[in-house]
């Protein structure tokens, strides 16, 4: 038995139509239409539409996996201390995840000696590195008319050291009238 082999492409409103008076005619050498013959004609433009419509498919399957994919490396924990990657192709590393990471330090409404010290463990432990120094703000409960300010002091992978300190003050005076109720902090690596 012999087939018609189908050849994806689309010719738009130009699916032949048998006339009453077309002779039957099949495949041969000499016959119409390229040697299909008038009655496999319209039987090959729709085989070539379907093949057409099959490799798009066939790519659009593949896109979509693709697209799933990328999605998957889309993950986060939304919380008070949470973080979110996001998967980039960087022009120098390549493919990575930039992770976003952010937190909050409470503190009851404590009394701010100077330079006190906070360690803060990242809920997720940066890869590679950090790249800017981690940002930090104090959450005032009452103030004295001076600024509280929280630093980061240091920092690796797996965390960092915030400080809560009140510039222009003497040093180790404990000064119990700028009290905290701790800090924000958010860092951003890969």
């Amino acid at each position: 038995m012999t087939t018609l082999i189908d050849s994806p492409s689309f010719s738009a409103n130009e699916i032949y139509e048998l006339q009453q008076t077309d002779a039957v005619e099949g495949a041969a050498s000499g016959a119409s239409f390229g040697g299909i013959g008038v009655s496999n004609q319209p039987h090959q433009q729709l085989a070539n539409r379907t093949a057409l419509l099959k490799q798009r498919q066939d790519v659009n399957i593949g896109s979509i996996a693709v697209l799933q994919a990328f999605m998957a490396g889309f993950t986060g924990s939304l919380q008070a201390n949470g973080y979110i990657q996001i998967p980039v192709t960087d022009v120098s590393r390549g493919a990575i995840a930039a992770i976003i990471q952010w937190g909050y330090y409470a503190l009851p409404q404590v009394g701010i000696p100077l330079d006190t010290e906070y360690p803060v463990t990242w809920p997720l432990r940066f890869p590679n590195a950090i790249l800017t120094p981690p940002l930090a703000t104090n959450v005032y409960f009452q103030t004295g008319g001076r600024n509280t300010a929280a630093s980061a002091v240091s920092w690796n992978a797996t965390g960092g050291i915030f400080v809560l300190d009140v510039p222009n003050s003497s040093y180790g005076a404990f000064l119990g009238n700028e009290k905290s109720n701790g800090f924000s902090w958010l860092a951003i690596g890969f």
